[in-house]
């Protein structure tokens, strides 16, 4: 199914309309999006906060007291939770946070979060041919001339330094090439501008 797009160049002017093979989803399934949504922040989540055990801190190895005769309780090692300097009881550390989505699930949730966007006419497709040098100048004119004003996920292909290096310094922009791009990403964006290189790449591999 072909859908047509607008299309604007590198001074923002609206040059023509494109069809593309692709089929933007009509009925969102918000569970879905809700839940590929948290698996993501899940896997991205840092795993720093950690302490050490009684066998992981630094220290003697033999017994403070004689175990019978002295009164006191009995221990066996100075690297005991009770004592000063000793390891720590069921502290942070160790866990992992990893949620598996099916490959499915996640191209599904992609798709729909775009279509959502695309119905809301915040979906824009950049023609950025001649943009030869980095210029955030030019990056923040094109936002103004389409009129975008909020939160942009930008979406380019790698190989495409100039436009990267134009617009990852504005605000507000979330940069991401075609292969990474998630539905977290789109989600918490209000806009979508994605070049023409790497629109045609999302929907070969992606979408």
């Amino acid at each position: 199914m072909s859908t047509e797009v607008s299309v604007y160049d590198s001074t923002a002017k609206k040059v023509k309309t494109e069809k593309y093979e692709v089929s933007f989803v009509e009925d969102i399934n918000i569970g879905l999006l809700h839940q590929v949504s948290i698996a993501s922040r899940t896997n991205s989540r840092n795993r720093t906060a950690s302490t050490k055990t009684r066998s992981q801190v630094s220290g003697t190895g033999a017994k403070p007291w004689q175990q019978k005769g002295t009164g006191r309780a009995r221990a066996g090692s100075l690297r005991s939770a009770q004592f000063k300097g000793g390891g720590v009881v069921h502290g942070p550390g160790g866990q992992v946070y990893k949620d598996r989505t099916p490959k499915l699930m996640k191209k599904k949730a992609l798709q729909m979060a775009i279509s959502q966007r695309y119905k809301e006419e915040s979906l824009y497709i950049l023609d950025a041919k001649g943009w030869d040098s980095p210029s955030t100048k030019s990056a923040n004119e094109v936002l103004e001339g389409i009129g975008i004003n909020n939160s942009v996920l930008f979406v380019s292909m790698v190989n495409e330094l100039s436009l990267i290096k134009s617009f990852r310094n504005l605000k507000n922009i979330t940069n991401k090439s075609s292969k990474k791009i998630s539905a977290i990403d789109v989600i918490t964006n209000d806009y979508i501008l994605i070049t023409k290189e790497a629109f045609s790449r999302l929907i070969k591999d992606r979408i």
